[in-house]
């Protein structure tokens, strides 16, 4: 005990910080406090039922959990995104009648508050050039339509909004905690990084999948609640690793196949080289595992894209005749599997029946779009349209793109300014692309502004930034596009134009 202390003597806080943090649950305390656990997890398994432990760990995990992140601010942004993407993953395997996904909020709403504890970091919240970005500013649009949205009259239910709204906040201040906690670049580093770790340790599950099968839970999961008429498509079935279906996982593992072959590509360090090289190589075979034809869409236009920003390098033509070379060996390869059949279904068009149906689908309820210039309400469509507004016009509608469920539900206005938003994000990514003369960072930044291109041509054919954790990835992108100019050198716009910070 520490000196100068009694046990009777001390006060609630120094007695939290004694036992939990000082001695870490050593103490005669700790000793009672897991054996009245052990004793609690064991009765209720036996009266209640067999969850009951699961649950009870469960809760203490994230209880201490929440505890680790006030003290430690940063750790508690890799610790959303590491347990957004085991939020469907849970749903499955513990408690599908449990909404895990609001845990993420939960874990975002604890990294603020510690934000706002320490004193250090709340200075940096303020700063005001975060406030007046461009992206910023146009978020704080998008924010407004929503609550305009509110009052759309051909809504029935409110609760799909607040649903909706809730979770857009979540993603702001996620955005808001990156700007604010990767104040550096190493920290900027390594959150890309991660990014690509975590994403390659998801793609080596869907391979998992693919070569010694589904697990128990996985198939009585399918057979309920996903059908093999979706998943079982072109003689394969689609594997979704540990996300919400193939679409999801598809698109993650091609972003962050996009973004791993321009680091890996321009990269001159050998170890760095190495582990790019084998990320690459798991996140693409989980990305053809999943079956996802607009994950190819995204590839090819994101190789593409990168070619055009730095068609001024002469490696650009190398790197050019590799992927011309590698897309046709890939088209007129001798032998024929499902895999590659199904990424050869991508270049089909409208042959493709999945694709008639939706240009179908949305030549239905073009007419609808255009009497409702506000669209017909948030969450009124798809999944969520028959969840919380039954009957509506919208309900049994698939919008199958981010796009057109966007101006179905929030009409021209909405779609008007997301495309806007997007428009900023590009504007900024390319203004600053040839103003980095840091290498390693110039190469970080060039990444992840093709990666974001892609997830907007995604857009088009799937909901693509919607789900955990590749919603994520891209608020923490968005704060990285800000931040990064900020810790490198980058050619003067104008003489002198030079700020105390280094940057110009």
């Amino acid at each position: 005990m520490p000196t100068g202390y009694t046990y009777r003597k001390m006060q609630p806080g120094e007695w939290f910080r004694y036992h939990f943090l000082e001695k870490k649950l050593n103490t005669r305390f700790g000793y009672f406090f897991f054996l009245a656990l052990a004793l609690l997890v064991a009765c209720g398994t036996v009266l209640n039922n067999m969850y009951t432990g699961p649950y009870l760990i469960a809760l203490l995990g994230a209880l201490l959990m929440m505890l680790v992140m006030l003290k430690e601010t940063r750790f508690g942004i890799y610790v959303m995104i590491a347990f957004s993407s085991l939020t469907i993953l849970i749903d499955r395997f513990l408690a599908p009648h449990i909404p895990s996904g609001n845990f993420v909020e939960l874990l975002t709403c604890a990294a603020l508050g510690s934000l706002l504890i320490h004193h250090k970091l709340r200075k940096k919240a303020v700063v005001r050039r975060f406030w007046t970005h461009p992206i910023t500013i146009a978020l704080f649009s998008l924010f407004f339509y929503y609550l305009i949205e509110f009052f759309n009259p051909h809504m029935q239910n409110d609760l799909g909004w607040l649903s909706f709204f809730k979770k857009q906040l979540s993603y702001f201040l996620f955005y808001f905690l990156c700007y604010c906690l990767l104040d550096s670049r190493a920290r900027m580093i390594f959150f890309v990084r991660f990014m690509i770790g975590l994403s390659t340790i998801l793609a080596l599950y869907a391979c998992k999948q693919q070569w010694f099968g589904y697990a128990g839970f996985e198939l009585r999961a399918i057979g309920t609640g996903y059908g093999y008429q979706l998943l079982y498509q072109g003689g394969m079935l689609r594997k979704f690793s540990v996300l919400s279906d193939p679409a999801s996982s598809g698109i993650l593992f091609a972003a962050v196949s996009i973004l791993s072959l321009i680091l890996l590509y321009r990269n001159r360090d050998r170890r760095s080289r190495i582990w790019l090289g084998t990320a690459l190589v798991i996140n693409l075979l989980g990305y053809s595992f999943s079956g996802t034809r607009t994950a190819t869409m995204m590839i090819i236009a994101a190789l593409i894209f990168y070619c055009i920003v730095v068609i001024y390098e002469k490696r650009t033509r190398n790197f050019l005749i590799g992927a011309l070379v590698s897309f046709f060996i890939l088209i007129t390869l001798p032998f024929r599997t499902a895999v590659t059949d199904r990424i050869k279904t991508t270049f089909e068009g409208t042959k493709d029946a999945s694709a008639a149906v939706r240009d179908f689908n949305r030549n239905e309820v073009r007419p609808y779009i255009q009497a409702h210039p506000m669209g017909g309400g948030i969450f009124t469509s798809g999944v969520e349209g028959h969840k919380y507004n039954a009957g509506h016009y919208l309900e049994y509608f698939q919008p199958d793109s981010g796009y057109m469920k966007t101006i179905a539900e929030q009409g021209v206005f909405g779609i008007a300014l997301l495309i806007v938003f997007y428009f900023t994000i590009m504007r900024t990514g390319l203004r600053h692309v040839y103003r980095i003369r840091d290498p390693e960072m110039a190469d970080y930044y060039l990444g992840l502004v093709v990666m974001l291109f892609s997830l907007m041509v995604a857009q088009y054919s799937q909901m693509a930034v919607t789900q955990y954790p590749l919603v994520l990835y891209f608020y923490g992108a968005l704060a990285l596009l800000i931040k990064m100019p900020d810790y490198t050198y980058r050619l003067p716009f104008k003489t002198g134009e030079a700020d105390s910070t280094g940057s110009y």
